[in-house]
């Protein structure tokens, strides 16, 4: 039914009255073979004729109908968008990701968990509408970073998921670093916050449960090394530290 909605919905004002005009010939057609199979061949009235006397019943009928589908899907879209997408930063959410992402990893796939630093304290110290701020930004840092054939959610609190395609070792290091080192955002007129992030790395091939296990225990050892750094998660738990400065109020 949702692909149905989808086919038929009209998109802008030509398309709506094209597809009326489709609709009222399928009615001037259906009243024609009427025509045909009462009168016969030899006293049914033209095509035309029939087309007249459909299109004044159906007319009013298909274009409620047209009106009534176009709104179901624009609300159908509305349903999805508040379903996969998180409303405060605008990313795809938990569910978009698993949805959109395979059960098993690919060669040339590297999944990051992002946790931000300190947000607990951005929260205490500047309030909640700050640590909304401080969650949009982390959000546009995050787009900043990757391309677009990369994906990107906010798959929970202050934590962020991103599945590199394609990327080589080098590339997956440079978007690590990048997000780990964070950027600087203006909380209030008098302060300037530095937002920094722990991030965890799980590449190879792998299932993605493995994947999301290796990343989040990569997250916490982040943290435990001093924060503001990635860590890869390998055989032998590389960590990567680089001198960052830590979250500055």
């Amino acid at each position: 039914m949702e692909r149905f909605v989808r086919i038929i919905a009209p998109v802008g004002r030509l398309d709506f009255f094209l597809k009326l005009l489709m609709f009222l010939l399928i009615c001037g057609g259906l009243n024609h073979f009427r025509d045909l199979v009462q009168n016969g061949l030899v006293e049914h009235s033209t095509f035309w004729n029939n087309f007249g006397d459909a299109a004044f019943t159906a007319l009013p009928m298909c274009t409620l109908a047209l009106l009534l589908i176009g709104h179901l899907n624009l609300l159908q879209k509305r349903l999805y968008l508040q379903a996969t997408h998180d409303l405060l930063t605008g990313l795809h959410n938990r569910r978009w990701f698993m949805d959109n992402t395979h059960e098993q990893l690919g060669p040339d796939q590297t999944l990051l968990i992002i946790d931000i630093d300190r947000f607990k304290l951005v929260n205490d110290t500047f309030g909640h509408a700050v640590g909304d701020m401080c969650l949009q930004a982390t959000a546009r840092h995050l787009r900043s970073m990757i391309r677009k054939s990369d994906f990107c959610a906010r798959i929970g609190g202050e934590e962020f998921a991103v599945l590199l395609n394609g990327a080589d070792p080098h590339g997956v290091r440079k978007v690590a670093n990048g997000i780990s080192a964070g950027f600087k955002f203006r909380a209030t007129d008098q302060d300037v916050i530095q937002v920094t992030a722990s991030v965890g790395v799980a590449q190879d091939v792998l299932s993605r449960s493995q994947a999301f296990k290796l990343a989040d225990d990569a997250v916490y050892k982040a943290k435990e090394a001093g924060r503001a750094r990635y860590v890869i998660a390998d055989a032998e738990h590389h960590v990567d530290m680089p001198l960052l400065p830590t979250l500055a109020i």
